[in-house]
């Protein structure tokens, strides 16, 4: 997978030209992060009101399908669940994705409402770390009951986060082994790691109880908190997978540490206050957790021009060995 923000400015300009296209008497873009995509808080210049986030996709990685099918669900999310999501806001001309051209290249802008509130991450409190996981376990719950009774799940187009795509070859993120500076040792545990899960979940399955679509970056980023408003963010990566996989996308970069299994706990007791999880669910649970870490380690590689990268890449390396390690005597 290439750089993908070799054109900054050109994502800015993107933002700018979508948001010209909203009723706002005036606006400017202010750049918030890059990730899968650029984002951006759309404000008025005199009188600093914010008028709305601005999404610009990264070319060729969501098809317009793709978009619709997220404003598709945000609506039903808010329509059907006690959850709150930042609503998507229609253009002047009434809809709600606007394709910008620039350069010969195709930009997918959204705007969504401004969503107030703090971030489970901000509150940094050790403590309240099993309050934050076992929130996060009710609000995945929510969200797998939805789609499980939404029939228009059947029409979502959405990339599928099975095994091949996360950790395979030809990964949605790239291939693993593109890690820099991993040793020969190293590569050949992962790939023995990399076996065993994909015989795992082969026999794992995919069953309507067990997979569906998924948020699959549910952590506490992406989850504000104002006072009983429960409100998630960052829908960029939903699609189809198992549903264990929000688990293990709650755990990103943390799993390897010492506190990870009273977190699961807590996202468990959460999780079950509105859906059963099973015990062949539970079973897996390391399985899952190895998976996303591995799917990360492509992240890394193939997104080392995103604003976060970096200060992930500190220790991860050593941290990821230890669950391997771990891994293959359970299950080696």
């Amino acid at each position: 997978m290439a750089n993908n923000f070799e054109n900054p400015e050109l994502f800015q300009q993107a933002a700018a030209m979508a948001a010209r296209r909203y009723p706002f008497e005036r606006s400017d873009a202010k750049l918030l992060a890059f990730s899968e995509n650029a984002t951006y808080l759309i404000f008025d210049p005199e009188t600093n009101e914010r008028l709305c986030v601005m999404r610009v996709g990264r070319p060729g990685y969501h098809t317009l399908e793709e978009y619709e099918s997220e404003i598709a669900w945000l609506r039903q999310i808010n329509d059907y669940t006690p959850l709150k999501v930042a609503n998507p806001i229609p253009a002047t001309d009434g809809s709600y994705i606007q394709q910008v051209e620039l350069e010969g290249t195709t930009y997918y802008c959204v705007a969504t409402e401004f969503l107030t509130g703090t971030t489970l991450e901000q509150d940094d409190n050790p403590a309240a770390a099993p309050q934050h996981f076992e929130m996060l376990g009710e609000v995945t719950a929510y969200l797998h009951r939805q789609t499980e009774i939404w029939n228009g799940t059947k029409d979502i187009k959405r990339f599928h986060w099975d095994t091949e795509n996360m950790i395979g070859e030809n990964a949605i993120w790239g291939d693993w082994h593109a890690y820099p500076d991993m040793t020969d040792e190293e590569v050949a545990k992962i790939e023995q790691c990399c076996e065993i899960i994909k015989r795992r979940l082969d026999r794992y399955g995919k069953t309507p109880q067990n997979y569906g679509v998924i948020h699959a970056d549910l952590r506490d980023t992406n989850i504000l908190v104002e006072g009983d408003a429960i409100k998630v963010i960052d829908f960029d990566d939903f699609g189809f997978g198992w549903h264990v996989h929000d688990l293990a996308s709650a755990l990103t970069f943390i799993e390897e540490r010492d506190e990870v299994p009273d977190l699961v706990n807590a996202w468990l007791t959460g999780y079950r206050k509105v859906l059963p999880f099973t015990d062949t669910d539970f079973v897996e649970i390391d399985t899952f957790i190895l998976q996303r870490r591995i799917q990360m380690l492509a992240w890394m590689a193939s997104h080392q021009d995103s604003t976060p990268v970096q200060g992930y890449m500190q220790g991860y390396m050593e941290g990821t060995m230890g669950l391997v390690d771990r891994y293959l005597r359970l299950f080696g």
